[in-house]
C-alpha cells in the first residue's frame, strides 16, 4: 500500500508503507505472510491447499519485504491462525524463530516455539482484567467475546 487508506469504523485499512515507516518507533512490525491471508473457495485458508515449497517461499517473501521497516524479521502470525506441521517446519526454514495461532492462553516454558498462544485484550477491559491476563498466577482470563479469523 503506497498511500494511507482513509478511516472506516467498519472495515480494515491496511497501513501504507509510510504509516509503517512512522510507527517503527512505537511496533515491532513482523510478518503475517505476504500472500497467504486468502481463503480458498470453500473458506478455507489457502494456506492449507499450498506446498511447503510455495509456503517457504511466501514466508521468506514476507520477511525480505518488511525488513525496510524492521529488518530482524523473525516473528509470524499465521494466516487465519491456519497452521500444521508443513507450515511450522516452513516458518522455521524461511528463518522465523517463533510463530503465533489464533489459540486463547498464555505462553508456558516448554510450548512449541512455532505453535503459541495469545492473549486478546479488548478496548473495554478494564486494567486489572488485563493485569491478570498478563500477569504470572495459574489463573486463565479467558475473552469469550472474540471472533476468530479461522
Amino acid at each position: 500500500m503506497t498511500h494511507d487508506q482513509k478511516w472506516d469504523p467498519h472495515g480494515l485499512q491496511f497501513m501504507s508503507r509510510h504509516e509503517l515507516k512512522d510507527s517503527r518507533d512505537v511496533f515491532d512490525i513482523q510478518s503475517h505472510s505476504h500472500f497467504l491471508h486468502r481463503l480458498d473457495n470453500k473458506n478455507q485458508p489457502i494456506i492449507f491447499s499450498r506446498s511447503y515449497r510455495t509456503v517457504k517461499l511466501d514466508f521468506s517473501r514476507s520477511r525480505r519485504e518488511l525488513a525496510p521497516f524492521n529488518p530482524f524479521q523473525r516473528y509470524l502470525a499465521y494466516p487465519f491462525g491456519a497452521y500444521n506441521k508443513q507450515v511450522m517446519d516452513a516458518a522455521e526454514a524461511s528463518g522465523m524463530t517463533l510463530a503465533l495461532t489464533t489459540i486463547q492462553g498464555k505462553v508456558k516454558l516448554g510450548d512449541n516455539p512455532y505453535a503459541l498462544k495469545r492473549l486478546y485484550a479488548l478496548r473495554n477491559d478494564p486494567i486489572e482484567k488485563f493485569a491478570q491476563m498478563v500477569g504470572n498466577g495459574e489463573q486463565q482470563v479467558i475473552n469469550k467475546d472474540i471472533i476468530i479469523d479461522q
